[in-house]
């Protein structure tokens, strides 16, 4: 049985040893880019003054996906969404005249506003309709604007003028090292062959994992035998401390490999939302900071106005009636009977990662799943299934090591930078030994 492990163990050597070399090195990326990224200079959307209430509210004569009411170059003005949220017009409040280049104007509004550069000048103002290698799909954001400063960095903003959100900011730096990441890390160089990054790249972790685990039969066989050459011992060392960094990366890699592969996991269809036609004008929104209207279904919709921090008060937008509170609303987009559980959600967690982008949102407990809720826009932002919850909590515990969080942010990382050092080191002894043989 020995012989057999141990013969097993040298075959995968080359392809594992190769991939674990890559995928560690790569994964030491990760953090070095956390510790160099750029930061905002604001984590929250503007805020200004109560708006100007013009006196009727607009005319829907085509439906809209959302409309906002927005205060921009000392105008108010209607922002209106298509019923795919994929186009944006702008109208002036009080004429009812389009207003050419606003949307360009507020991703300049926004760019400046998040990252504190309110005189630089712009390198470049472009929009943004498909994701790509600097702008990646785990942004979630489209459209969005790119606006890049004529600055030493090349600091850019991307924006989504849609919901106001700073969606991602990167420069010259982060834009290399993310380069190389996903070159070597993701092989998102093969997005257009998914079949064949998804082949690669169950090959390559396979080998590792199945590699990782004939090397701890050999080290529990082998443990008693010292008599080996000073690169063996060295080699079987490393592995002992090395297996389980080794086992938790690839495995919980694997796992996100598996669950998240378009070929595998297809998009789901976003039924679109729309409201067109009359709609009531509540002298209760007057003194709105933001004022939303955002469509149900059916051909019914809600005002949603907010006064301040604390106070926000939703209405319905045909009959102007006071509905009831926002967890309501909540479990209506959500598709949630009136007993369902809803609870607001102000932070990510093991079901509702980071990168889902928007906060606070509405956890509702729905029949199966966890359905969350973002009623500040009228949408669902993710559904997270029994599948889905256990992929994401092992990607977070055993791929980023989230459950060192206590310890730090720094020490969370040094440590998971530790881990893949041990099996850069344990991989290139391996290696070695190989190649001697």
């Amino acid at each position: 049985m020995t012989a057999w492990v141990m013969r097993w163990h040298r075959r995968l050597s080359l392809l594992a040893g190769v991939s674990l070399l890559l995928w560690a090195s790569s994964g030491l990326l990760h953090p070095l880019m956390s510790w160099t990224n750029p930061r905002p200079a604001a984590m929250a959307p503007p805020v200004g003054e109560p708006l100007d209430l013009p006196a009727q509210p607009p005319v829907l004569a085509e439906p809209a996906g959302i409309l906002r009411l927005l205060r921009q170059d000392g105008r108010v003005l209607w922002q209106r969404a298509s019923s795919d949220r994929q186009q944006l017009r702008y109208v002036d409040a009080a004429s009812g005249e389009p207003v050419a280049g606003a949307d360009r104007e507020r991703a300049i509004l926004l760019a400046r506003h998040y990252t504190g550069l309110a005189v630089e000048p712009l390198a470049s103002v472009v929009e943004v309709r498909h994701y790509d290698r600097e702008y990646p799909a785990v942004n979630r954001l489209l459209p969005a604007w790119r606006v890049e400063f004529a600055d030493a960095r090349g600091l850019t903003a991307y924006v989504s003028t849609g919901e106001d959100r700073l969606a991602s900011l990167t420069d010259r730096r982060k834009r290399l090292l993310l380069t190389l990441f996903q070159t070597v890390h993701t092989l998102d160089f093969l997005d257009g062959a998914e079949g064949l990054r998804l082949g690669l790249g169950l090959s390559a972790v396979g080998s590792v994992l199945a590699m990782a685990m004939l090397g701890i039969g050999l080290l529990l066989r082998l443990r008693r035998r010292s008599a080996a050459p000073q690169a063996r011992r060295w080699h079987r060392g490393l592995a002992w401390i090395a297996w389980a960094p080794v086992l938790m990366f690839s495995a919980s890699g694997l796992f996100h490999l598996l669950r998240l592969s378009p070929l595998l996991l297809p998009a789901p269809a976003v039924p679109a939302q729309a409201v067109q036609g009359p709609l009531s004008w509540p002298g209760e929104l007057a003194g709105a900071r933001s004022l939303s209207l955002l469509p149900l279904g059916e051909g019914s919709a809600v005002w949603r106005a907010r006064y301040d921090a604390k106070r926000l008060r939703l209405f319905d937008a045909r009959s102007g009636a006071p509905l009831a509170d926002e967890a309501a609303l909540a479990r209506r987009l959500a598709g949630a009977g009136a007993s369902a559980d809803a609870r607001l959600q102000a932070g990510f967690s093991d079901e509702y990662g980071f990168a889902n982008k928007r906060l606070p949102v509405w956890r509702i407990e729905g029949e199966g799943e966890r359905v969350f809720v973002d009623t500040a826009f009228g949408l669902v932002a993710a559904r997270a299934g029994g599948l889905d919850v256990a992929e994401q909590w092992s990607f977070s515990s055993f791929h980023k090591w989230q459950f060192l969080d206590p310890l730090g942010k720094a020490w969370r990382d040094a440590i998971l930078s530790l881990g893949a050092v041990l099996g850069l080191l344990a991989a290139g002894f391996g290696l070695s030994l190989r190649r001697r043989r």
